[in-house]
């Protein structure tokens, strides 16, 4: 399994516009892809993964692969000169209908907004080899809108996004990382080749499993994402073993928080037993 890592902004913002810390400070990210060309890692990019997936190949080892979610106009101006000064690449999914505009959407609105790529600096980065791909048209949570409203945001974008870059946009990402088999149906009918998710759920072609990079990463926090080890440690929290390891903790805390003191445990005179509380 090949690590993917996710990104949203490179930049430096006050925790006030950004409580999540999406964005990575421009020396940190100089420092993790620092990091990563140190340790001869090798950069694929997304539309080589679904390669290696569709023929069942083994993936290079020591590989990884980098994705930049929404667009937002310093990866243009700011991780784009980092990434090819050590020869990376990326693939970054664009909210087709705020192309030339800011980020309006939940947890995005007022002075948290952010400046979008245009046309023209996407028309760039293709041009400079970065793969471009569909992020929906308005960065919905898919699995609140019915089949019409979903796939129109699904295929309406891959669309536009095809008609004004002059190329090919074979890859999605779910805003939010929110998806389910019907949205993943729908995306794979839309023509798409692979999706990207978050780490929860089965993986799969259309639910690629991703890291994501946030502000506070350690050194050894984005060395364990970017190793794999991240994406075991998901394989294993997904495996049938691990969700019924969860469902058993779940019923156990619920039979917890549901118990209450009883007159019997409150009196009990064994030393060995405390009153429940």
């Amino acid at each position: 399994m090949i690590p993917i890592l996710m990104y949203h902004q490179v930049a430096e913002l006050p925790r006030e516009l950004d409580p999540l810390g999406l964005a990575v400070p421009p020396d940190r990210f100089l420092q993790q892809m620092s990091y990563l060309a140190l340790h001869a890692y090798r950069c694929l990019s997304l539309l080589d993964v679904a390669c290696i997936l569709r023929e069942g190949r083994r993936a290079p080892a020591k590989s990884f692969v980098l994705t930049f979610d929404d667009g937002y106009h310093d990866v243009h101006s700011t991780a784009c000169p980092i990434l090819e000064r050590f020869g990376f690449t990326a693939t970054i999914f664009l909210v087709a209908g705020r192309m030339d505009a800011s980020s309006d959407w939940m947890g995005q609105e007022g002075s948290r907004s952010g400046v979008l790529l245009s046309w023209v600096e996407a028309r760039d980065l293709a041009r400079r080899g970065f793969v471009l791909g569909s992020h929906t048209l308005s960065h919905p949570r898919l699995t609140q809108l019915d089949d019409p409203s979903a796939f129109a945001e699904i295929r309406d974008s891959r669309l536009l996004l095809e008609d004004r870059l002059c190329a090919p946009v074979d890859v999605f990402s779910y805003p939010y990382s929110d998806s389910d088999p019907r949205i993943e149906r729908l995306v794979e009918s839309a023509g798409y080749t692979a999706a990207c998710a978050g780490e929860v759920g089965p993986w799969s072609p259309f639910h690629l499993w991703r890291a994501q990079c946030v502000r506070d990463d350690t050194t050894l926090s984005f060395a364990l994402k970017a190793s794999g080890w991240y994406h075991r440690r998901i394989a294993l929290r997904e495996s049938p073993p691990g969700l019924f390891l969860r469902r058993c903790l779940r019923m156990l805390r619920r039979s917890r928080g549901n118990r209450k003191p009883s007159r019997v445990a409150v009196l009990s005179n064994d030393p060995g037993r405390d009153p429940e509380r």
